[in-house]
């Protein structure tokens, strides 16, 4: 399969959901259920989600994905110390906790996307050439972020309403976003596509002009994003994927960089605060202040918390400052976690992002043909940290985690699998060595 980030590529679209089959489908239906989520402006349905759109995207996506899936349900055989069963895990513990849940509805509902989305991979990766399977829904995701963020700075372009804010971003003085995507989401997703093909370069998989003109279309969809933590992304993984290439060019890179954020330090934080006034630069948008509440929070539940996908906004309801009432969650997959699944599913949650970051790094080196996938770890750590991420509840980055750690447990299989079969020396017999044999 050729790779592209374009969405308008329609053989890039068939030639992934043929290699995927059903769950290629069925993660697409997940996929557009979990990203077209429409804010409820008065903040009355559930969760600032509205409620219609629940009602005729999200549920409908979530069924057909499940029929789909529950079609021919096979699952791969999969070792206690395996990825995809530290994460069988971590979704059955969110399912769970309905039962202590104050949320019950949301909880069971985000439980079934994340415990649907593992079912995706479970039968992906036990057919015939799961790796490639694995690599086909990586591409079903990579392409279905793209066409929703070129949607949203389509209609940017177009100036439709809903479409634009009136908040400077780093170029542009106003900034796209959608009713179903935020300037910060297309950030996350701008960052992410560029990060792969970025990776897909380094490895020389992507050469020339297929690699310029895709740069390009990723810069285009950042450009107008309005997350300064996209750019954090988009910094640091350029300097990975230029580690990885060459030592010496990165250390060079990362020199450069620090001197200049020496120098420049005024003019740098002007420029990342935009008109935003210091209070709310200084807290991160309000993040610091809710973040100390959810630690208050778990120190009431500290070992089960109040409900998977509820614990942020248990949080938020508590707090009693109008304006951060606004906010849909914590912005930080691990406070999310703590506070709905407690210390018991943050140790699991935490382990599960540990181990696959320090098995992708080895795995880089070994299988650099992998490369863009491994990267996107460094986009999980960071939407984790300063968005829900893959501890939160169901979204591309769930499936892009997934893809990792899929791809590590089979890579790991198949190593097991060769070094099963021992090659025994040959052992020539005296009738073979003697001289009338030599004669003959």
């Amino acid at each position: 399969m050729r790779f592209t980030i374009y969405p308008w590529d329609l053989k890039s679209w068939r030639s992934a959901f043929r290699v995927t089959g059903l769950p290629g489908i069925a993660l697409f239906c997940l996929l557009i259920g979990a990203m077209f989520q429409i804010a409820d402006v008065g903040g009355t349905g559930a969760g600032h989600s509205s409620a219609g759109a629940i009602l005729l995207i999200r549920t409908p996506a979530i069924v057909i994905a499940f029929l789909l899936l529950l079609f021919r349900p096979r699952v791969a055989k999969m070792g206690p110390f395996d990825l995809r069963f530290a994460y069988g895990l971590f979704a059955l513990l969110y399912l769970g906790s309905a039962l202590w849940s104050e949320q019950r509805v949301q909880t069971i509902g985000k439980a079934a996307e994340l415990l649907l989305a593992g079912m995706v991979f479970f039968e992906a990766t036990r057919d015939t050439h799961p790796i490639e399977r694995v690599e086909g829904l990586r591409r079903i995701t990579l392409l279905t972020m793209s066409a929703v963020g070129t949607a949203t700075v389509l209609g940017f372009l177009a100036r439709l309403p809903g479409f634009v804010q009136h908040r400077p971003g780093l170029i542009s003085s106003t900034t796209a976003q959608a009713p179903f995507l935020s300037g910060n989401g297309l950030g996350y997703v701008a960052s992410a596509l560029l990060l792969v093909v970025l990776a897909e370069w380094q490895t020389k998989r992507l050469v020339g002009k297929a690699a310029f003109y895709q740069i390009v279309f990723g810069l285009c969809l950042f450009s107008v994003s309005a997350s300064r933590t996209s750019f954090g992304i988009l910094l640091l993984t350029t300097l990975l994927v230029m580690f990885k290439r060459s030592k010496i060019l990165a250390s060079l890179a990362t020199t450069g960089l620090l001197l200049a954020a020496v120098l420049f330090w005024s003019g740098i934080l002007n420029r990342l605060q935009g008109h935003q006034n210091s209070s709310d630069f200084v807290t991160l948008s309000g993040r610091t202040v809710v973040w100390t509440a959810a630690v208050r929070q778990f120190e009431q539940h500290p070992f089960i918390g109040v409900g998977g996908g509820v614990g942020g906004k248990e949080v938020i309801s508590h707090i009693g400052n109008r304006y951060l009432e606004e906010m849909s969650s914590l912005h930080n997959g691990f406070l999310e976690l703590l506070t709905g699944l407690g210390l018991i599913g943050f140790l699991l949650g935490t382990y599960m992002l540990v181990a696959t970051t320090w098995r992708a790094w080895k795995a880089w080196d070994a299988h650099p043909e992998y490369a863009g996938t491994y990267a996107l770890i460094i986009h999980v750590w960071m939407t984790t940290t300063m968005s829900t991420g893959i501890l939160g509840w169901m979204g591309y980055e769930v499936a892009l985690f997934l893809c990792i750690v899929s791809n590590l447990d089979l890579i790991a299989e198949r190593s097991r699998a060769f070094s099963q079969f021992n090659v025994r020396p040959v052992r020539w017999s005296e009738a073979a060595l003697s001289p009338r044999s030599e004669a003959a």
